[in-house]
């Protein structure tokens, strides 16, 4: 029984080390593929050879950033592409922001749908499909109401977008606001949630977003077009295993997309990580054990013990090193997630960076707490496999737009 047990604790700790080798190594990789492939311009083609784009934008109320989040799609640069706004509810007040741009860009090919098509539980699905119906070109982009359109966005997603490829998308981080809740949010998706995008998609796991992403019309239409992925509430991320499964790929660009909501706040950025947490637990559910161990203080603590276990490491001078070491891997990967240009200092870097890591715990904790949580209009319940269930429904008001 003894030796049951002593067995049973070698091999815990012999997992341990595996384990902190392998997220260090991801994390060494999406640097280094950051700093070689991302941020790179690409020029528009030309308008014979331009594919067409249409755009789709599904809104739900109003935030304070809306308007210009919007009209950065009405001057992108790129010579062929239609705007389809989508708001479900004709009493919306995203309409009094939409209607006002469509008058002051009357040479931009846009089109207001209102009112959407109960095809399933997920309510941007639904929202979306009058105008995905009749968008008029293969190439579809999705992109959400918080999403800031750079010129670099869209040539981007062509590029990637080969004859092979049916789903590009684009990392999500956040553009620069003010407050120390926005500096956690650029903090957040420039270190870890850039670590395990960009080293996930490199290792072959499927880390889409659906914040902005380029899909081909055709191939979903095979499948019968995205109403099929209305049972869910992570679409982007059963979208991408529909590609694979019809046998094309799913690209990452080597651009961002950027987030610029106009409401955020601790408690908000939160409730968003852990409403993301549930999702990833619903449709793989070995990460209930696995999704703590890629966070710093999780990883660092087993590892801390495993090295005490096996090696006789004493498991604080491991833990502060881990700390150190992890905290520079951090500061190196935002670096080159922003190209070098942080809009603030090292001190305000750490406050942020060890606000987040000390929320990782909390966040893990309310994943577990309940597997109901608030997105958009409703409150819904996760079954295994990602289906959800609706359990409740919101009035259409002023509504953060976090996916």
């Amino acid at each position: 029984m003894v030796s049951n047990i002593v067995l049973a604790l070698t091999a815990l700790a012999g997992f341990s080390s595996i384990t902190y080798a392998a997220i260090i190594f991801l994390h060494i990789l999406s640097i280094i593929y950051c700093r070689i492939h991302c941020n790179k311009k690409r020029e528009p083609p030309p308008p014979d050879k331009a594919p067409g784009i249409s755009i789709l934008k599904p809104l739900v109320g109003i935030d304070p950033n809306l308007a210009d989040n919007l009209e950065s799609h009405f001057t992108v640069d790129y010579p062929k592409y239609e705007l389809l706004f989508c708001i479900n509810d004709e009493c919306d007040p995203a309409i009094s922001i939409v209607k006002p741009l469509m008058s002051k860009y009357p040479k931009v090919d846009c089109q207001l749908f209102i009112g959407g098509h109960p095809v399933g539980i997920n309510p941007k699905i639904n929202n979306m499909m009058p105008a995905y119906l009749a968008s008029k070109y293969d190439f579809v982009m999705i992109s959400d109401a918080g999403i800031r359109i750079s010129n670099e966005s869209i040539p981007d997603l062509v590029f990637h977008m080969k004859d092979n490829v049916g789903m590009v998308h684009q990392m999500p981080i956040t553009v620069h606001r003010k407050g120390f809740a926005a500096l956690v949010e650029m903090v957040y998706f420039g270190c870890a949630q850039a670590r395990v995008y960009i080293g996930g998609n490199l290792l072959g796991f499927l880390v889409p977003t659906g914040m902005c992403c380029l899909l081909r019309k055709s191939v979903l239409e095979d499948g019968g077009g995205i109403a099929q992925f209305g049972k869910y509430i992570a679409e982007d991320y059963f979208i991408a295993k529909y590609m694979l499964s019809r046998g094309f790929k799913v690209a990452i660009g080597s651009y961002w997309s950027l987030q610029n909501h106009g409401f955020y706040s601790i408690s908000s950025h939160q409730a968003r990580m852990a409403r993301w947490s549930k999702l990833r637990q619903a449709m793989l559910p070995t990460l209930y054990v696995f999704d703590p161990l890629i966070e710093c203080i999780a990883l660092g603590i087993f590892t801390a013990w495993g090295s005490y276990y096996l090696y006789h490491v004493h498991p604080v001078v491991f833990f502060l090193c881990h700390l150190l070491v992890w905290f520079l891997l951090d500061y190196i990967q935002i670096l080159g997630v922003y190209n070098d240009k942080l809009p603030f200092g090292k001190f305000e870097f750490a406050m942020a960076w060890m606000t987040r890591e000390i929320l990782t715990i909390f966040t893990y904790l309310q994943s577990l707490w309940s597997p109901d949580f608030k997105w958009k209009t409703g409150t819904y319940k996760l079954k295994w496999g990602g289906e959800a269930i609706k359990v409740k429904q919101k009035d259409y008001t002023v509504l953060n737009h976090l996916v």
